[in-house]
């Protein structure tokens, strides 16, 4: 009897034993999901952050020194892709480099998967790289497309110091005014006892300070109303056009754009001929290099004339405002001479230079026009506040 109660104590203990073992490893078990869990969102943000950041232009034109320098030297472009996604740091590259490797696997060529990354590699780079295979000279091309990411990196970094003096200075001033409007003249608004007989000056101010504080819903409403409808605008097809022409009368901006695109399209276009891509198609690819409405229909008009006979320079001649009469004159000779390319070559040259000169210029001009901004904005501050002091002065001795 003893014995069996013994047994039955010890089965019992067994029992709870293995139960309690049981609970501690579910228990272990859904820890382990919940940290699984865990980490499958972290993972799925951090993939959706990746996915929505841009690729840098000196990661681009990092990938195609690279790719051109191992293409060049006769690797294959899988095994070219596969050190390149080894090397890569930046995310979004890496990601974008086995999206193409994993293409070009399944029977795509280089320029067709570049197009399903068409947020990082543009029409026109694709379009150039199509050429280049085509033609047999992709590690040519390659050289060419480093030596425009090249130059328009250099551009963009002579823009941005250009430009970022103004930005911080029209930054801080915008912060200090918001602060002003909130802080300190609601404080002044109780000490003049309202806005009535005040000076025009501080009547404005007071009155900016009344809708930022009571009314900024409103004002905020509108802002975002006003970017969306004008984003909508500008994707469309008419938006686009007039977008670009209004870029282009821009003072100062606008003929450093205009100079920008016409660098690059008498660049692109003049090493294709080279290279010997057809000039019809080479025109083509020229207008997605321009990255501008107004050029790519023109010059896609004028590959298409060209097959029934109309010269280039003639077709480009009736708009002065997109193709200066000094470039037209030039594609004509070029055409009349049969070398059409070395012209191209050379007034590439000449607004490459043209182009930093006016970048330069701008830099020097931005300086006293911000100085002016800057003390407009100084004066009406400071007679805002010290008019209604004075005229209270004035007052108070009468």
């Amino acid at each position: 009897m003893i014995e069996n109660k013994q047994a039955q104590n010890t089965e019992n203990l067994e029992t709870l034993i293995l139960d309690i073992s049981n609970e501690a490893i579910s228990i272990e078990q859904k820890q382990k999901k919940k940290i699984i869990s865990i980490n499958s969102i972290f993972n799925s943000i951090n993939d959706w952050i990746i996915d929505l950041s841009t690729v840098p232009l000196q990661e681009k034109l990092l990938f195609f020194q690279l790719l051109g320098a191992m293409v060049n030297a006769g690797l294959p472009i899988l095994e070219c892709l596969t050190l390149l996604h080894d090397q890569t740091k930046h995310a979004k590259m890496k990601i974008v480099i086995k999206e193409i490797k994993t293409l070009i696997e399944s029977g795509e060529s280089l320029a067709q998967a570049m197009r399903a990354n068409d947020d990082v590699f543009d029409d026109a780079t694709c379009s150039v790289i199509e050429a280049g295979e085509k033609s047999g000279k992709l590690n040519e091309i390659l050289k060419e497309l480093v030596d425009q990411y090249e130059q328009l990196n250099s551009l963009s970094k002579k823009m941005k110091a250009a430009m970022t003096y103004p930005v911080v200075v029209i930054t801080v001033m915008i912060l200090l005014t918001i602060v002003i409007l909130v802080f300190v003249v609601p404080k002044l608004e109780e000490l003049f006892g309202g806005a009535a007989n005040l000076p025009l000056p501080t009547r404005i101010l007071i009155g900016t300070s009344d809708f930022v504080l009571n009314q900024s819903f409103l004002f905020l409403s509108f802002i975002i109303a006003s970017v969306a409808s004008f984003l909508t605008w500008k994707k469309s097809k008419v938006g686009k056009k007039q977008w670009g022409r209004f870029l282009l009368v821009i003072p100062l901006v606008g003929d450093i754009l205009q100079k920008m695109i016409l660098t690059r399209i008498s660049r692109i276009f003049g090493f294709l001929m080279t290279s010997g891509v057809p000039i019809v198609e080479s025109l083509k690819i020229a207008s997605h290099i321009a990255e501008n409405d107004l050029y790519q229909e023109k010059l896609l008009l004028a590959a298409d004339d060209l097959t029934k006979g109309i010269s280039i320079a003639e077709n480009l001649s009736d708009d002065e405002d997109l193709f200066p009469k000094m470039l037209v004159n030039m594609m004509a000779i070029g055409e009349k001479t049969a070398s059409l390319d070395t012209v191209m070559s050379k007034a590439a040259d000449f607004y490459k230079d043209e182009l930093e000169r006016k970048i330069e210029a701008l830099s020097k001009i931005m300086e006293p026009i911000i100085l002016a901004f800057i003390a407009f904005g100084a004066v009406f501050m400071i007679l805002a506040i010290y008019l209604p002091i004075l005229k209270m002065n004035d007052q108070i001795l009468t």
